[in-house]
């Protein structure tokens, strides 16, 4: 958020005048420090580009801390660093130096929790191609992983192009390939982009694209004591690889000036790998590697309709189908009856699916005054496991209905109404898994209500009635599992009111009554199991004592009450609650300095327990260089 609001300030500060000023208003140096309860987070931030006569230098910097405060305390710390500088030498040459670095540091002592990584990178960049650059860089990288330190030689080469037309057709090419020799790990990035757009006539038009991607990487994981005697090492390696393969293709296609028709269709395959470098040479039943293959195809046709300014209708219908294969590498000293029975446990993951969906949408405009919105769409999934021991498979049907209405009654007050129904009925197709078949109906009804009387008071009202209905199909009455319902009644409202130019108070209020229970579908009956009041409101006072500083003071309130049942009546289980001053300051001194500080404290209150305080703030301030 922090970072949204710098570069959003940067943005509306932007003057015209050179292509210098204009990156140098894009530098910025940012730091946000919260607290909340026992979590402590900061995220600190610097950007900066710039020319300094026949340099050119990139800088980008960015750092995360979470300390949480618990019988000891879990922190963890990453930080990453990237900065090149440049030098032109000739108009389509330049020299290149990198520099990038990682950093992370975990005491929780989940997976790889301290890890580091450096890269020192020289070559050029070279402009001598229509529209291409290629920039080959050569260097050296240092790892350190589990206390495992490598080095080795890293080769990186990237490929880019602006804009290439060839007879009407815009192309763009964008490669990166990177190798690295860290023995005895090997590290691979190779990502190729190709795309290319043809406009015919009017909104007729055609992109096509290709985009590859092979990624590999050696992690060190703990051996076990025959590994480290059998290869003299301390850890093993595992590798792990993807090789992803897309071709997708968007046709729009005019019919007239009222009609556009639309076609895609994507293809889509990867395969992923997971091997272990040293393997027991004298377990009977030693570890396998295993592969996943997938392959995806999608394809879709919408037509879109526009009748003056007044009506527009579309129609879709897509498809998608997909198939995943799991596999296990063979493997020389393993047993055929090993193997067969480890290819077993992987071809039980196998599983294909095929998505059908037809959507539709009406936009009504009945005057500038009013308007309606109709969206439907239903959905079938089918979902389908080979293997005889998996018994996941399924059907899923979603029908989705959506219903929104503008309506400007007069300058002063706009309602909007909407109007939601989302069913969804979930089929398992083997009998020892019928009896989670379910129905899952919801609808929701909301309207809002935003009356601004005068400059100096704005006041937006919502309201929510929303209602949940779980429903097994099979429903027993000696059963553990009860289909449920789950009611809700919410109001939001949020008012502000100018008593000057400089003064001005701020009202937020949000209530939630919701109930939780039994219910009998057929007969439309509920046993009510709990039911809750959550109630907050946050008041605040804002005076602004010049253009670029605002104080504010206040209070915020939140309080939670359950209740359970004793046949109807309602017994109090809990009630928490929690209470104290706000406040807060925003500062911008001179337009290139942001500073905001809004901090809160808190006294809760649980029923059976005793009260605690909490200290809350959240602090962030943005520079622009």
């Amino acid at each position: 958020m922090l970072f949204s609001q710098g570069a959003a300030a940067t943005s509306e500060r932007a003057v015209p005048g050179s292509g210098q000023r204009s990156l140098q208003q894009q530098n910025i140096a940012s730091i946000l420090f919260d607290k909340s309860l026992n979590t402590y987070r900061w995220i600190g931030r610097a950007i900066y580009s710039n020319t300094v006569g026949p340099f050119s230098l990139q800088f980008n910097e960015q750092f995360l801390s979470t300390l949480v405060r618990a019988d000891r305390k879990l922190i963890t710390d990453e930080q990453s660093l990237d900065f090149s500088v440049k030098r032109r030498i000739i108009n389509s040459l330049q020299a290149t130096g990198r520099a990038s670095s990682f950093i992370l540091s975990d005491n929780r002592s989940i997976g790889i929790s301290n890890a580091s990584s450096h890269a020192f990178y020289g070559g050029i960049q070279y402009f001598g191609f229509h529209h291409l650059t290629l920039e080959p860089l050569v260097g050296m990288r240092f790892d350190n992983q589990i206390d495992q330190r490598d080095r080795g030689l890293s080769l990186l080469m990237n490929v880019l192009s602006d804009s290439l037309e060839f007879d009407g057709y815009q192309t763009e090419l964008n490669a990166r390939f990177q190798y690295d020799k860290l023995d005895p790990r090997k590290l691979e990035t190779h990502r190729v982009l190709a795309r290319i757009d043809k406009v015919f006539f009017g909104q007729t038009r055609n992109s096509l694209k290709v985009q590859y991607n092979r990624n590999r990487r050696d992690f060190y994981v703990p051996a076990d004591p025959t590994i480290q005697q059998q290869y003299n090492v301390t850890h093993n390696i595992e590798t792990r690889s993807e090789h992803a393969l897309t071709l997708s293709d968007s046709l729009d296609y005019n019919l007239g000036k009222q009609t556009l028709l639309t076609f895609q269709g994507n293809l889509f395959t990867r395969e992923i790998t997971r091997e272990t470098r040293y393997k027991h040479i004298t377990v009977r039943r030693p570890a396998l590697d295993t592969e996943v293959n997938e392959l995806r195809i999608e394809g879709s046709a919408e037509a879109r309709y526009k009748l003056g300014h007044n009506l527009r209708t579309s129609l879709k219908v897509a498809y998608q189908e997909r198939d995943e294969k799991h596999a296990v590498q063979p493997e020389e000293t393993a047993l055929q009856f090993d193997l067969d029975s480890l290819s077993r446990v992987e071809e039980r993951k196998n599983n294909h699916s095929r998505r059908t969906m037809l959507a539709s949408k009406l936009d009504v405009e009945f005057s500038r005054a009013h308007v309606a919105s109709l969206t439907a769409s239903g959905n079938l999934l089918r979902y389908d496991t080979p293997s005889l021991a998996n018994n996941d498979d399924r059907d899923e049907l979603w029908y989705i209905l959506n219903l929104a209405t503008f309506h400007q009654l007069n300058q002063h007050l706009n309602v909007t109404f909407m109007v939601d129904a989302n069913l969804v009925h979930l089929v398992y197709l083997s009998s020892s898994r019928s009896a989670d078949n379910i129905w899952n109906r919801i609808f929701r009804l909301k309207p809002r209500l935003e009356y601004i009387p005068s400059t100096n008071l704005t006041t937006i009202n919502t309201f929510e009635v929303l209602a949940n209905y779980t429903v097994y199909d099979f429903e027993f009455v000696t059963s553990q599992v009860r289909s449920f319902a789950f009611r809700q009644f919410a109001f939001v409202d949020s008012t502000t009111i100018h008593f000057t130019k400089r003064t001005a108070v701020e009202w937020f209020s949000h209530i939630r009554l919701y109930e939780r229970g039994e219910l009998r579908w057929h007969s439309f009956s509920e046993r009510p199991v709990n039911y809750f009041e959550d109630k907050t409101i946050i008041g605040t006072l804002q005076h602004q004592v010049n253009p670029g500083l605002l104080f504010s003071i206040g209070i915020r309130y939140f309080s939670q009450s359950r209740f359970s049942y004793v046949g109807r009546e309602r017994i109090l289980e809990y009630f928490l609650r929690s209470i104290g001053p706000i406040t807060g300051i925003l500062w911008n001194p001179g337009g290139r300095m942001d500073f905001s500080l809004k901090g809160w404290y808190e006294q809760q209150s649980l029923t059976g327990l005793p009260k605690r305080s909490y200290a809350n703030m959240t602090m962030s301030l943005s520079v622009s260089m």
